[in-house]
C-alpha cells in the first residue's frame, strides 16, 4: 500500500495521520527499492504555514462566534515549514487568560504529537474580522430622507470590534444624510441625523393658545427645526414675525 497523507481541521486545530506499509515489506515486485515513507523524504514530515492560519482562524471563529461574520489571518510568523516528528500530529490554540482584540497578535500554538505536547511555536498574525455593515444603494443628497429602499449591507474587514460602522438597517431608516453620501459607503451614525419636521420657507399654521381658547393662522417659517425647537415664523396676515414652538410637521405654537 502506498504511503498516504490525510489532513483534518477541526476547532482546535489540525491533526495530520500518516498510514504507512506493512511492516516488513522489502521490496517491490517490479525489483526497485520500497518507497520511502513520508519520514524519510524531504519535507514530507513538516507544518506548511497555511495550517497555522487556518487552526488560529478556527479558534477565533469560536471565540467570536455571533459577534462578526467571519475571521481574515494573514500569518506573518512561523513563514518557513516547521519540522514536526512522526506519528498523529495536532494543533492546539493555547486559550489567553484575558480577551484580546484585532491587529496584530501573537498566538502559542502547541503542537501535539500522539497526544502529548511535543513544542510550542509562537505564530505572529495580523487579525481583522468580516462584519456585515449598512451602506446605501445609491448616491444620497445632504439632507435626504433614507427608506429601507435605500440600503443594502456589504461586508468589509474591520480591524476594531468596537467599530464605528451601523450593522442595522433600522438605525439608518426614517433618518436622513447629514452630508452628501455616495453609494456603498459604509454608514456611522455621525453620517446621518434627525430629519428636520420644517424647513426655511415652509407654510405653517401658527396657533395660538391660552387656557380653552385657540386661535389659528397661517404663516410662513423664516429658519429650519426639529419637535420642540423654537423658530421664527412670518404671520402672512400681519406680516408681523414672531417666535414659535414647532409642535408638529406644519404647527407651530405661540403662547399670548
Amino acid at each position: 500500500m502506498l504511503w498516504q497523507t490525510v489532513a483534518s481541521i477541526g476547532v482546535l486545530g489540525v491533526s495530520l495521520l500518516w498510514a504507512g506499509e506493512p511492516a516488513g515489506a522489502a521490496g517491490r515486485a517490479d525489483g526497485r527499492a520500497p518507497q520511502k515513507p513520508p519520514a524519510e523524504r524531504a519535507g514530507a514530515r513538516e507544518l506548511h504555514p497555511d495550517l497555522f492560519t487556518k487552526t488560529i482562524q478556527k479558534y477565533l471563529e469560536g471565540e467570536w462566534s455571533g459577534r462578526v461574520q467571519g475571521v481574515h489571518v494573514a500569518l506573518l510568523e512561523p513563514s518557513e515549514p516547521v519540522k514536526i516528528p512522526s506519528g498523529v500530529v495536532e494543533l492546539r490554540v493555547a486559550p489567553s487568560s484575558f480577551e484580546e482584540g484585532l491587529g496584530r497578535r501573537l498566538f502559542h500554538v502547541t503542537v501535539m504529537a500522539d497526544g502529548k505536547a511535543w513544542t510550542t511555536v509562537d505564530a505572529l498574525a495580523d487579525v481583522a474580522a468580516m462584519v456585515d455593515v449598512v451602506v446605501p444603494n445609491r448616491y444620497l443628497k445632504s439632507e435626504e430622507l433614507i427608506d429601507a429602499g435605500d440600503l443594502t449591507t456589504q461586508r468589509i474587514k474591520v480591524y476594531d470590534l468596537n467599530h464605528p460602522y451601523l450593522t442595522d438597517r433600522e438605525d439608518a431608516v426614517g433618518k436622513s444624510a447629514a452630508r452628501p453620501l455616495q453609494a456603498d459607503t459604509p454608514l456611522r451614525p455621525t453620517f446621518l441625523k434627525t430629519p428636520l419636521t420644517i424647513k426655511k420657507g415652509d407654510r405653517v399654521l401658527i396657533e395660538a393658545k391660552r387656557g380653552g381658547l385657540s386661535i389659528q393662522t397661517s404663516g410662513v417659517t423664516r429658519s429650519s427645526g426639529h419637535i420642540g425647537q423654537s423658530i421664527m415664523v412670518a404671520n402672512l396676515d400681519s406680516g408681523r414675525e414672531l417666535r414659535a414652538k414647532i409642535v408638529a410637521p406644519g404647527l407651530v405654537q405661540v403662547e399670548f
